[in-house]
């Protein structure tokens, strides 16, 4: 009975420790894909600069 509870126990310390690996490794992936969203949004912000830019160029 004794082994039985102590193998019950590790086995959830064991599940509880890869439930946190798993979402440090989600708050990870979820910072990246943040980082890449605001790149992303400057990367567009700077093209519609250039293409306003240009435009505005063709215009004059």
């Amino acid at each position: 009975m004794n082994q039985s509870t102590t193998f019950r126990t590790s086995t959830s310390t064991s599940t509880s420790t890869k439930q946190n690996n798993l979402a440090d490794h989600f708050v990870e992936f979820l910072s990246r894909v943040s980082r890449a969203l605001r790149n992303l949004a400057d990367s567009v912000d700077h093209a519609a600069k250039m293409v306003r830019k240009a435009d505005a160029a063709r215009r004059s």
